[in-house]
């Protein structure tokens, strides 16, 4: 019986995500390297590079501005979307520098603040999470 509620959740997982799936492009830590004027002394001398993006499948859904009403002081409403993943990707979004979804970045979890990136388990082994877009 329990093996065939896996299979079952086995199925409706890669269902969900072979028929509704788009790609959210996660990019992890830089890196830092010796460059050409390294100097261990005065700490100087980095080079920055940036890892490739790693495409993550996962259902997509723009929220409403109208769902997403955030009136304090300095905010401004500038749109959201929620993202449906598998919750093994849902540590990588929480240590990640940068998303981008159809060339948008939006706010990783490190960066957020005040509920600017909400993760909630669902059903299924299927995490819910919510991003807001980087403002100018």
């Amino acid at each position: 019986m329990l093996r065939e509620f896996k299979n079952l959740q086995h199925k409706i997982k890669k269902d969900f995500l072979e028929k509704f799936s788009e790609t959210l492009w996660v990019t992890l830590k830089k890196s830092n390297s010796m460059g050409s004027n390294f100097d261990p002394f005065r700490n100087v001398g980095y080079t920055t590079t940036n890892q490739s993006p790693i495409p993550v499948k996962a259902r997509v859904r723009v929220l409403s501005p109208d769902s997403l009403i955030r009136r304090e002081i300095g905010l401004v409403q500038i749109g959201a979307i929620e993202v449906e993943i598998e919750e093994r990707y849902a540590d990588m979004i929480k240590i990640c520098q940068k998303i981008s979804y159809n060339k948008e970045d939006y706010t990783p979890y490190k960066k957020a603040a005040g509920n600017q990136c909400q993760i909630t388990k669902g059903d299924f082994g299927i995490s819910k999470i919510i991003l807001f877009k980087i403002g100018n």
